[in-house]
């Protein structure tokens, strides 16, 4: 069998490993302190925070480059934007104290300087036939009316206003503008407004205005109006500043983990216990945080916010494999020399985090096949760090581990490494050195030879618990009917939850509780959403627009967009170019002009845009009357739409399907898309995914473990754990997006973690019975399952109070994983385990490893390799007679 190939070799490969650290310790810890340092420095000076949440498969991102191309702005973008509410929560548009401190906020960021001296006036995009700032329409009518009773007077109507339609006048569309609109129940006419919505966009020096107008807006204070305010440029503002304001929060996981790391390590014997080897455990991780992270900098891959918690994932994943090697430590026979324990240790420990590890890179690695950028790179770092963290384990751990091995065969205190009197020949000391000094195995009285001395055997509290409680009483036929109906229970409420999933990522989520972001569009759902951002509908080739055949695909399309449930009818939010200048050529007389090429551009740039139509101007690329209209676009409003929604991303299809429809082929594009593709790409995204995640550990789990039920009770496992991590993570608030998908990836690696350990100790045991094996399996590594749970909770305890939803999530479902994992590793796999019985009886034979390293069990020397070297009488405290048995026992295999 491949596994106990693979199992054997490694073996083998572990045990000279760690009889080489225990040699030569000073390379080992002196050559991953020197590269993280090196690798560490040099790689984080240069780190830029690059945050790209929309997946690879998005067309938004693409249709805007190609709006760009032709010249056009967004219809529904705008550079910086400003909603305006009166703090009582009333109208807006038609108090007198409200539109006095609206015009008095247009002033102070009119006038505000930016660093180069520079103000709005002077940077703005500007009419081209006016040379007037454009301004939105319900300021340009604040500004003429000056207050609000004068506003009331024009009878507003809402969303179009056009009082002088007869004239050709094209007027204005408020949809985008007023916010909270009441109308009057028999016109359309304006009755009050709650919120206002204006723009303010330049055409130089970008980032100095958004400073400007961010100082400006933060700093404007008014008894009547709040102000909230947004940029072009908030994702990188506020999402980019996340991982500077969550790098101290480091400092305060470092510090738990170092002490709970300690507690644990502690016993009552102050010889054994192992306070700075638990500190070194945390020490090395840090270092292979500092050193992947640094790699991969220097490598130039990307860093988005969501990478900031990897530091807090890889202090409670690295620690674990420290629990693990501290475990098969105390499991060796402390009778064998210190390079011979140590071996024997690492062979024993190796393989089995050298399983975890792999699961968990490979976990990560399925990551990598996503089509999202951010869930790429954070899985692109967290297998990096994973794979420095078992290297650091194995090489710079170890090294401290066999040192700490020589403080203990010496009988050397654990704080100050002097050598002390066990308590046994201590009696004529203090009682103060009997309570803090004595400890220690004392070799006299024959202790040293009794295999069955409980000076070997001191198991922590709660590993005892854990083996001589837990597996008793989970294996009676009541608890594990109880156990059965519990776990029915939990499944259930899973499934329950799975039902009630929530897809998508709101923009007030991307960004911390304070940011200013969240009040902007917390307004926006209250305010707009009856009349949506604009879609803008656009074809960038030319098209003889003066022919019946393109008027009519103009029309067809404009009818099938007015059909449809998710816009308004176009007739009521205009925009439609084409439609008002055919209109204007009818009430000019020119009605001729719209079959003739020539008129039909000549009248089009000569009168119609200078004029009524200058709104115009940036939807129409006319380069000369020659070439005709390269270019041209009109826009629809959505109806009625909260983004992310199903309701959106059905919008989003019909908006592209009508406009891709035959034989005038145009393409949409709205800013909401972006977030709206998101929607569209998480399910098959998180499917696929979770399912090569679980192909990989299938195949990881069959070669490494050595029995032939391993990978299927796995996958049982983890699809038990996935379906109760989405179902809870759901009842708890957390919506299924980017970064509940990287936590489906971790639940994969976490929970083959939990179900390695278990599952490769139980098929290698030599026990007789299921029952014995579940007793010795639990013993061996039961406690450090629950220490690497109780470690990964604590390392992403404090994302909890970060305030911000990417890391608060993060530790919610690496919660959920590690609660989940740890309850099905400890209470159902045993359970499974001893009630499917795979290597029971004549089955053992296809659990035993092969080819392994020397192990120690119950005191007994088992030789399994390594049988070329005589056994010195010296080496071991053993009588002569057994010496004499097992030297002739090598003659024979040899």
């Amino acid at each position: 069998m491949i596994a106990k190939w693979i199992d054997a070799a490694s073996g083998r490969v572990f045990y000279n490993l760690g009889k080489a650290v225990t040699k030569w310790p000073a390379p080992f810890i002196l050559l991953p302190l020197v590269a993280s340092g090196l690798l560490g420095y040099f790689g984080l000076i240069g780190l830029v925070v690059d945050d790209q949440f929309a997946p690879d498969t998005a067309e938004t991102f693409p249709t805007l480059l190609a709006l760009k191309d032709v010249g056009f702005f967004g219809s529904g973008d705008a550079m910086t934007e400003v909603i305006i509410q009166s703090k009582d929560g009333g109208d807006t548009l038609f108090r007198d104290d409200v539109v006095e401190e609206v015009l008095r906020l247009h002033r102070e960021l009119t006038t505000a300087n930016t660093t180069s001296g520079e103000t709005f006036s002077t940077l703005c995009i500007r009419d081209p036939f006016t040379t007037e700032c454009v301004l939105s329409g319900v300021l340009q009518l604040m500004i003429t009316a000056g207050s609000g009773s004068a506003l009331r007077a024009m009878n507003l109507t809402y969303p179009y206003y056009n009082p002088n339609r007869a004239d050709g006048d094209l007027g204005m569309y408020f949809g985008s503008e007023l916010g909270g609109v009441e109308i009057s129940k028999d016109s359309s006419a304006i009755l009050s407004s709650k919120a206002l919505h204006l723009t303010y966009n330049v055409q130089a020096n970008l980032s100095q205005w958004i400073d400007t107008f961010r100082q400006t807006c933060s700093g404007f204070e008014s008894e009547s109006i709040k102000v909230n305010y947004i940029a072009l440029t908030w994702m990188e503002d506020e999402v980019g500043t996340l991982p500077a304001r969550v790098a101290p929060y480091i400092v305060v996981v470092v510090g738990t983990l170092i002490l709970f790391s300690v507690v644990s390590c502690m016993t009552l014997d102050w010889v054994l216990t192992k306070p700075w080897l638990a500190v070194m455990g945390v020490l090395s991780v840090v270092l292979a945080i500092a050193s992947s992270m640094g790699a991969l900098l220097l490598g130039g891959q990307s860093f988005p916010a969501l990478n900031a918690s990897i530091p807090f994932l890889l202090l409670g994943i690295g620690v674990d494999d420290m629990f693990v090697l501290i475990a098969a430590w105390r499991k060796c026979d402390e009778r064998l020399p210190v390079q011979e324990r140590m071996g024997r240790a690492m062979s024993d420990a190796g393989v089995s985090i050298s399983i975890t590890s792999i699961t968990d890179c490979l976990a990560f690695t399925a990551g990598i096949t996503s089509v999202f950028p951010s869930v790429r790179s954070f899985c692109i770092y967290a297998a990096m760090g994973v794979a420095f963290d078992f290297l650091y384990q194995i090489t710079f751990f170890a090294a401290f581990m066999s040192l700490t091995g020589r403080r203990e065969r010496a009988n050397r205190h654990c704080l100050t490494c002097r050598p002390v009197l066990p308590k046994s020949e201590a009696h004529d000391k203090s009682a103060a050195y009997r309570l803090c000094c004595a400890a220690g195995v004392s070799r006299q009285e024959g202790m040293f030879d009794n295999p069955s001395s409980e000076e070997f055997n001191k198991d922590p509290l709660l590993n005892r618990l854990l083996y001589n409680n837990l597996v008793p009483f989970i294996l009676k036929p009541s608890s594990k009917v109880v156990i059965i109906l519990l776990y029915a229970a939990y499944l259930g409420v899973a499934i329950w939850g799975c039902l009630q999933v929530r897809i998508g990522i709101t923009n007030q989520r991307l960004v911390a509780e304070d940011s200013y972001v969240r009040g902007y569009y917390d307004a926006v759902d209250t305010h707009f959403q009856t009349y949506g951002r604009k879609v803008d509908i656009f074809i960038s080739e030319p098209q003889e627009y003066w022919t019946l055949d393109v008027q009519q695909a103009v029309l067809d399309k404009l009818q099938a967009f007015d059909q449809s449930q998710y816009f308004h009818d176009t007739s009521e939010t205009g925009g439609v170019w084409l439609l008002d200048y055919l209109r204007f050529l009818n009430q000019t007389g020119n009605s001729i002009a719209a079959k003739n090429k020539t008129l039909f551009l000549q009248i089009l740039n000569g009168q119609f845009l200078p004029t009524v139509g200058r709104q115009y101007l940036r939807s129409v690329n006319i380069t000369n009357i020659t070439t005709g209209i390269t270019a041209s676009r009109f826009f629809v409003v959505p109806k009625n739409m909260i983004t992310p929604s199903e309701r959106g991303r059905a919008m989003m299809t019909e908006a592209r399907s009508i406009a891709d429809r035959e034989p005038l082929r145009m393409k949409a594009y709205s800013y909401d898309f972006f977030q709206l593709d998101h929607l569209d790409a998480i399910p098959p995204s998180s499917v696929q995914t979770a399912g090569i995640a679980v192909a990989i550990m299938f195949v990881v789990c069959f070669l490494l473990i050595p029995h032939w039920a391993a990978p299927f009770l796995a996958t049982l496992a983890l699809a038990s754990i996935n379906v109760g991590l989405l179902g809870y993570m759901t009842l708890w608030g957390v919506n299924l997006d980017i970064i509940s998908l990287v936590s489906i990836v971790i639940c994969v690696g976490f929970s083959v973690d939990f179900f390695a350990h278990m599952n490769y100790t139980y098929v290698t045991s030599k026990a007789a019975t299921p029952e014995e094996k579940i007793t010795e399996t639990m013993r061996a590594v039961g406690m450090p399952i629950l220490q690497s749970s109780l470690s990964t909770i604590l390392g992403i305890s404090v994302l909890a109070f970060f305030p911000a939803y990417l890391f608060r999530t993060l530790f919610k479902t690496v919660f959920l994983v590690m609660v989940f994992g740890a309850a099905h590793g400890l209470v159902i796999l045993p359970i499974l385990l001893t009630s499917l019985r795979p290597c029971a009886s004549a089955d053992q034979k296809n659990c035993e490893r092969g080819g392994a390293p020397p192990d120690v069990a119950e005191g007994h020397i088992m030789l399994k390799s390594d049988f070329q070297t005589e056994i010195p009488p010296e080496s071991l405290s053993i009588p002569p007679e057994r010496l004499k048995i097992l030297n002739s026992l090598r003659e024979t295999i040899l």
